[in-house]
């Protein structure tokens, strides 16, 4: 590699990895494992020139279940929000709170309750008149019920949504990359409050612009009363869409007429429906992040280095088949906490990212245009890019905390 001519001199490509000790005794084998999580970084000064002194670090959260596991430095992001209440779930595991077991059956058994009183509400009149079937079939109902409680308390008890990683003693830090952003995407749903409210919005708001009695109204569907008739008949303000309305939920019910015929009625008297539309908050997207690097190595070590540091996040990103398993299930990949870094301390001046997983890893080993190598194969350069997904969602005490 030495004869070939490789692209122009970058500070911020100069790659050499800084290897930890090496462990002893029983974690000696350690060192004969590539995947030991050696601390690497990109160039070799970075955070002690003035020309490096911005990076960014990542630092691999490992499966608790994994095989590769090495030596760990604690919780992740994600997992120390939640124990100091940044996240909002203080001390707690799950998202479910102080609920326990009892009190979960307890509701599920009050909301079932309530649901087979609306669904059997014929069994109910006729037990009413000593129906012993449906006195029997209430009854089971309200058995599987309490089943269905009880099972439903038992399963949330045994939930535990802690992230399952440990923090990694050692990192990748690379050069800062050249486009930093950070978004915010909130998902609002358009919802009409017409269709919402159904036929109770119906009665509340017709009987409110009729402002006459519900014989009366009721009266127009018939044609007794020409000012509450289907067609042309009666004005906004004097009920002609309420009848219209109320007549086309009729008609569908006959089967005879599709469901486009309220639309027809309501045109014919001159109308059209209102939808009503709120924009309702629905949700807050997990924040997403886009990293771009590029490596040109200049020698035989930095190109060492760039193919370790390449390995290290698609082993990460990769799921992993436990050992002496039959293949059935995974381990999930390893997660990463991010930190955007100045000299050997963290940059306030800019969001923290809270614990993110690698959705996906691009690399071009021919991103100089063309494929160019050197006499041993290693590509002149390469490109890498990085898709994160922050496992948190942002709200107002974590922005508050700095991310």
């Amino acid at each position: 590699m030495a004869n070939q001519q490789a692209s122009p001199t970058d500070a911020k490509r100069n790659a050499q990895p800084v290897i930890t000790n090496a462990p002893s005794g029983p974690q000696k084998k350690l060192t004969q494992d590539p995947f030991s999580f050696a601390q690497y970084r990109f160039p070799l000064d970075l955070g002690e020139t003035p020309r490096n002194l911005h990076y960014i670090k990542f630092t691999p959260c490992i499966q608790e279940k994994s095989s590769y596991q090495v030596k760990t430095a604690g919780l992740s992001a994600a997992d120390t929000n939640r124990a100091s209440g940044s996240s909002g779930l203080a001390g707690k595991t799950d998202p479910f709170g102080a609920l326990t077991g009892a009190a979960v059956s307890g509701i599920l058994g009050t909301i079932g309750a309530a649901e087979a009183v609306i669904d059997n509400a014929g069994l109910a009149v006729q037990a009413g008149f000593g129906n012993k079937a449906a006195l029997g079939e209430i009854a089971g109902e309200a058995a599987k019920n309490s089943i269905g409680g009880l099972v439903a308390g038992a399963i949330v008890t045994a939930i535990d949504l802690s992230r399952k990683t440990r923090r990694a003693a050692s990192s990748i830090c690379l050069y800062m990359p050249d486009t930093v952003t950070n978004q915010l995407v909130n998902d609002y749903d358009a919802v009409s409050l017409t269709a919402a409210l159904g036929r109770a919005g119906l009665a509340a708001q017709g009987m409110s612009s009729v402002g006459s009695s519900l014989s009366e109204t009721l009266a127009g569907l018939t044609g007794a009363n020409p000012t509450f008739g289907l067609g042309g008949g009666g004005s906004p303000g004097t009920g002609g869409g309420f009848g219209a309305e109320i007549g086309g939920a009729i008609a569908e019910k006959t089967g005879q007429f599709g469901a486009g015929i309220t639309d027809v009625l309501l045109f014919s008297a001159g109308l059209a429906q209102n939808p009503q539309v709120e924009l309702l908050f629905k949700n807050i997207q997990n924040r997403e992040f886009l990293f771009d690097f590029k490596f040109a190595p200049r020698n035989a070590k930095e190109a060492a280095a760039i193919r370790n540091i390449i390995k290290e996040f698609r082993f990460h990103a990769a799921p992993e088949i436990p050992e002496n398993s039959s293949g059935r299930y995974f381990i999930p990949p390893s997660e990463f906490d991010i930190e955007f870094m100045i000299g050997q301390g963290q940059n306030s001046n800019l969001p923290r990212i809270s614990t993110c997983v690698l959705q996906g890893i691009d690399v071009n080993y021919g991103s100089a245009g063309q494929w160019t190598a050197f006499q041993d194969g290693m590509p002149v350069e390469i490109s890498l890019q990085l898709r994160f997904k922050e496992v948190e969602i942002m709200h107002k005490k974590l922005i508050k905390d700095g991310y």
